[in-house]
C-alpha cells in the first residue's frame, strides 16, 4: 500500500479540508482492515461475542442519540436547593476551620486540605500509590480513613466529603445538559472486560456517566411528554449466578435455592446487624433492612455490598472497613456466612463459595484463563497465585455473566419491541419509556419475558433470574407527602416529593395516578 503523507501536500496539490479529511480517514481504515485480517488469519477466534457487541451497537447508539428528557422546573430548583446546602456546608465549616487557623477552609483545594489536616492538626501523612507512583493525598479514601482514625478530625471530615458531593450534582445539574434539554452519554461497548458497556460523556462533551447517577438525583431526569417511564432491573443477580455456579460445578445448589425463595440481602442484614428489631415476618423485616444505615445506603444496601465482597474472597477486614462496623461482626459474619470456625464449632451456610474459589484458583494455574456461560473467555496474565489477581477471576464469572444476560435481553428488547424507546442501561436494569396510549401492563410482560434470559445446568436444571418492573413519569422513586411524614416520624432524613416517581408495577393493582403538571409536580 503506497505511503501518502497528507500534511506535506503542497498547496497546489492539497485537497480541500473535505477531501483530505477523507483521504486520512480512509487510510486509517485501511490499516486497521490489514491489521485485522493479519489477526484474524494468524488466529482465528469464535465470532459469538465480538459479532454479539457489534449487534449491540444498534440499540446503544439509539440510546446515545434520544438521551433522555430533563424536567427544567425540577434541575431549577434543586440547583437552587444544592446552591444553598452548600453554602450552609461552607459557613459551618469556614466556622469550625476559624477555631484552627486565622483563614476560610477550600473543601476541593488539595494544597489547603494537606495545610489544614497535616500540619495544622499534625496528624501523620497519608501516602497513596496511583499507577505505581507514591502521593501525598487526601481522597475520599484517605478522609474517610482520617475520620475513623482522629475523632476530632470527623466534623471537617464530614463537610468536605457532603460539600464535594454536592458540587459534583451542582455540576451535573449546571453543565451537562444539552440545549435541547437532554442528557445524553455515550456508551463504550467494549469499555470493559467482562463486557459491561462503560459510560462517560458524550463526543461534544456533554452528559456524563449515566450508570452513575446517584438515586437521590434521578428524579430530574423524565419521560417525554405523552409516555411514561419503566425502568426493569434483576433481582439479586449476581448472587442467584454464585448459587447457580456452585450448583453446576459441586451439585450444591443451597445459595440459589437461598436466593430463590426469599430475600437474600435482607437475611444477610439480619445476621451482620442482629440487633436490630427484626420480626421475622419477610416484609416487616426487609422494611426495617432498607433504613438509613450509612450516607444514602441503607442498612439492605450494606449487606448486599458485604455479601458481594464475601462471595469474591473479600477479608473481614476489608468488608468491615467498607461497610463501617467493627472487624469482629464481620468476621463472625462470615464465618457463619461462608467460611466457618472449626474451633468455635460454627459450620458455614454456604460451604460450596469457598469450594468455587478453589476451582477459580485451579483454573487459573492450569489453563490461565475462565470462560463463562455465555462463551465469554477471558485471560489472566498476572501470577495466578497472587490474591488479586485470583479475586479478579473470582469477580469475573458472575460480573461478566449479568453483563452478558443484560445486554443480550436489552437487544431483544430493541429488536421485538419497536413501540417502545430505551432510555438507559445501568448494568442491571433499563430504562425505556412507551406511549401512554398503549396497554401498559402488555407493553411491561413482553418487556419482562425478553429480558428473561434461561440457563440450563449439566443436570438439566433451568435457572432465570427474574425482572421487577417500576413504573411513573421520572427516575427517581415516588415519593408522598406521607412518605416524608413516617421519615419525621422516624427521625430519618426527609426525602424529596416526588410524586411522579417510579412504583412497583403490579398487573393485578394498575396504578391510578396521572401525570402531575406545573408546580404540582415539584411542590
Amino acid at each position: 500500500m503506497p505511503i501518502i503523507n497528507t500534511a506535506t501536500l503542497s498547496a497546489a496539490s492539497r485537497l480541500d479540508l473535505s477531501t483530505n479529511q477523507q483521504v486520512y480517514c480512509g487510510l486509517d481504515s485501511c490499516i486497521t482492515l490489514e491489521v485485522f485480517d493479519k489477526i484474524h488469519l494468524d488466529h482465528p477466534v469464535d465470532p459469538a461475542i465480538y459479532s454479539f457487541e457489534r449487534a449491540l451497537q444498534g440499540p446503544y447508539m439509539e440510546i446515545m442519540q434520544r438521551g433522555i428528557a430533563v424536567d427544567k422546573l425540577a434541575r431549577f430548583k434543586a440547583t437552587g436547593e444544592l446552591h444553598e446546602q452548600m453554602d450552609r456546608a461552607r459557613a459551618i465549616l469556614d466556622e469550625f476551620a476559624g477555631a484552627i487557623w486565622d483563614r476560610p477552609l477550600n473543601p476541593r483545594s488539595p494544597k489547603q486540605l494537606k495545610e489544614f489536616f497535616y500540619d495544622k492538626l499534625k496528624i501523620p501523612e497519608k501516602w497513596i500509590s496511583i499507577k505505581g507512583e507514591r502521593k501525598l493525598s487526601l481522597n475520599r479514601e484517605v478522609l474517610e480513613k482520617l475520620s475513623d482514625e482522629y475523632l476530632f478530625a470527623r466534623p471537617f471530615v464530614s463537610l468536605i466529603l457532603t460539600y464535594r458531593e454536592m458540587a459534583k450534582q451542582l455540576e451535573l445539574f449546571e453543565t451537562e445538559i444539552d440545549r435541547d434539554g437532554r442528557f445524553r452519554a455515550s456508551y463504550n461497548i467494549a469499555g470493559t472486560e467482562t463486557g459491561r458497556p462503560s459510560s462517560s460523556e458524550n463526543a461534544f462533551g456533554t452528559g456524563g456517566n449515566a450508570q452513575n447517577i446517584a438515586p437521590g438525583l434521578r428524579y430530574i431526569f423524565c419521560s417525554d411528554p405523552g409516555y411514561r417511564m419503566c425502568v426493569i432491573d434483576l433481582e439479586q443477580v449476581e448472587a442467584r449466578d454464585v448459587g447457580f455456579f456452585c450448583g453446576c460445578l459441586f451439585g450444591d445448589w443451597t445459595f440459589l435455592d437461598n436466593c430463590e425463595s426469599g430475600d437474600l440481602h435482607t437475611n444477610n442484614a439480619k445476621l451482620i446487624w442482629p440487633e436490630r428489631p427484626w420480626t421475622g415476618n419477610p416484609k416487616e423485616d426487609k422494611e426495617i433492612a432498607e433504613q438509613i444505615f450509612y450516607r444514602e445506603f441503607s442498612f439492605r444496601d450494606m449487606a448486599k455490598r458485604g455479601g458481594h465482597l464475601s462471595n469474591y474472597y473479600g477479608t473481614a477486614w476489608t468488608a468491615a472497613r467498607s461497610l463501617k462496623v467493627p472487624s469482629q461482626i464481620m468476621e463472625d459474619f462470615q464465618a457463619r456466612y461462608i467460611r466457618g470456625d472449626a474451633s468455635r464449632g460454627i459450620v458455614p451456610a454456604y460451604p460450596a463459595i469457598a469450594r468455587w474459589w478453589q476451582w477459580t484458583a485451579e483454573q487459573l494455574e492450569t489453563v490461565g484463563h475462565i470462560t463463562t456461560p455465555f462463551g465469554r473467555k477471558r485471560h489472566f496474565f498476572g501470577r495466578p497465585n497472587d490474591d488479586t489477581t485470583l479475586r479478579e477471576a473470582i469477580a469475573f464469572l458472575p460480573q461478566s455473566t449479568t453483563a452478558d444476560r443484560m445486554n443480550l435481553g436489552l437487544w431483544k428488547v430493541w429488536h421485538a419491541m419497536p413501540q417502545i424507546q430505551l432510555l438507559a442501561q445501568t448494568y442491571d436494569s433499563i430504562t425505556f419509556q412507551y406511549p401512554e396510549s398503549l396497554d401498559e401492563n402488555s407493553i411491561i410482560e413482553e418487556a419482562l419475558a425478553l429480558l428473561k434470559v434461561e440457563l440450563v445446568s449439566p443436570s438439566g436444571r433451568k435457572y432465570s433470574v427474574p425482572g421487577e418492573a417500576k413504573v411513573g413519569w421520572n427516575w427517581g422513586r415516588q415519593v408522598t407527602p406521607a412518605d416524608q411524614e413516617r421519615a419525621r416520624a422516624a427521625g430519618k432524613r426527609v426525602p424529596r416529593l416526588n410524586p411522579d416517581g417510579l412504583i412497583k408495577w403490579s398487573r393485578s393493582k394498575p396504578d391510578a395516578r396521572s401525570r402531575l403538571v406545573g408546580l404540582a409536580r415539584i411542590a
